[in-house]
């Protein structure tokens, strides 16, 4: 990701979240509200520099919402900070199972932009176009990121939660059912590591650990992934899938996120063997 413009500060302007005030991710990055209802057409693409930047530009500012606002003290590092924050954008993706885009990045938060303003696409592949609101994150949920956001972070050093992270929040980025189901499923299985009986082990596992405490939940849990796993293996294997198939998308999608909300707040991934002794 280059960075825009010659100071100490940057903004990756994001659509597919709403924040009602300024929250703090980390040292460097902070997630806050924005606003591009005062930028017409013709200035956005007036401020382009370069031709493939326009398209991204006319598609993305009306659904601009939010903004990551990235300091630093060098330009390198500042180029570093910016090129992390596409991981805080996954993340926020995954915990509020939302559709985060952060497709363009400028030199001045997004109230701000003018025909001075430097404005370039940071991708071309026109991710986050399939939600058509934004989630608008309540008290409670900002609460959540200001308690829980730095242990998110701190388990991306895990290559499991990683993948569990980027499958929960690009699955929508494919147009069939089926496909959606074997991204989703890599990230729950890869969580796991399962290798033999894999049906009952995963289905025990997943339910041991969303649920300790709760015998009957845990049950219905049990019984719930299991149904999952078979329309799982019905799709990724050509089958014919038992029911409606995007009832199983998206309870397989909100299967994800609570294990990747259980492992952020119990700070650590998910161990079979404690699991499944």
């Amino acid at each position: 990701m280059q960075i825009v413009g010659a100071g100490d500060k940057t903004y990756i302007l994001l659509s597919g979240i709403e924040v009602p005030k300024d929250i703090s991710l980390s040292e460097n990055v902070k997630l806050i509200p924005a606003d591009t209802s005062h930028l017409d057409f013709n200035t956005a693409v007036s401020i382009c520099s370069r031709p493939d930047d326009i398209a991204v530009v006319a598609a993305f500012i009306p659904r601009v919402t939010a903004q990551f606002e990235i300091v630093a003290s060098t330009q390198k590092e500042l180029a570093a900070h910016a090129w992390n924050s596409s991981w805080d954008a996954l993340l926020l993706s995954a915990i509020f199972h939302t559709e985060v885009s952060f497709n363009l990045q400028s030199d001045t938060e997004a109230r701000s932009i003018s025909s001075q303003t430097n404005l370039r696409a940071t991708n071309l592949h026109f991710q986050g176009l399939t939600q058509a609101l934004p989630k608008k994150l309540s008290d409670e949920e900002v609460t959540w990121i200001n308690t829980h956001f730095s242990d998110a972070r701190a388990l991306l050093d895990k290559e499991k939660f990683q993948t569990a992270v980027h499958c929960l929040a690009s699955y929508r980025w494919h147009s069939m059912p089926r496909i959606k189901m074997a991204v989703l499923w890599a990230g729950i299985e890869g969580m796991f590591g399962a290798s033999t009986e894999i049906r009952f082990r995963l289905s025990l596992c997943i339910a041991r650990f969303l649920h300790p405490g709760d015998a009957d939940t845990r049950k219905q849990k049990f019984e719930l992934v299991k149904k999952l796993y078979n329309s799982r293996s019905s799709a990724v294997h050509g089958a014919k899938v038992k029911g409606d198939i995007q009832q199983s998308v998206e309870a397989s999608a909100e299967l994800l996120k609570e294990l990747i909300h259980q492992s952020i707040i119990d700070r650590a991934m998910p161990n079979e063997e404690d699991l499944v002794p």
